[in-house]
């Protein structure tokens, strides 16, 4: 098998991860990745991480491997493993995006599209709309999309 795209949700142990945890946790991914020639996504929203991890398959699968034994983790659930062709996710060897950090405009946009409880972001239960909100996270990431979408046009409406 060659490359592969896996996707898996979590608890994050004990409800809460401090900022400098999380700094450490990405810095070392970000090595840890490059060697192994992996990409991907991890997204907080409260206490439930979701994260794309795409690559060689096997390097993925060792991966996944040491995150369902992580104590940071709690409830690994494997949501997608599929073959791929070309990657989506390939702009970061990690990159964390905290869905509370959001400013107001892509925080409202996703808090309307997949709904919120609690101020976080709900991770959806369906895989199309888990891989919807992963790769608006991506849009969010690469540029600001709804500041585009909500500029007004010359007549002043909202494009």
């Amino acid at each position: 098998m060659g490359n592969c795209r896996l996707i898996y949700r979590s608890t994050c142990a004990g409800g809460f991860i401090s900022n400098e945890a999380l700094r450490k946790l990405v810095d070392q991914s970000i090595e840890n990745n490059r060697a192994a020639a992996i990409t991907g996504l991890l997204l907080l929203s409260g206490d439930q991480f979701l994260q794309v991890l795409e690559g060689p398959a096997d390097a993925v699968n060792r991966l996944y491997g040491r995150i369902v034994q992580d104590p940071r983790h709690e409830n690994v659930c494997l949501v997608s493993f599929e073959p791929i062709g070309p990657a989506y996710f390939d702009d970061w060897n990690m990159y964390l995006l905290d869905l509370f950090d959001l400013t107001k405009h892509p925080r409202e946009f996703l808090a309307h599209k997949y709904g919120s409880a609690d101020g976080a972001i709900a991770i959806p239960e369906r895989l199309h709309e888990i891989f919807s909100l992963l790769l608006d996270a991506r849009s969010i990431c690469r540029g600001r999309p709804w500041e585009r979408a909500c500029a007004p046009d010359i007549e002043g409406r909202p494009t």
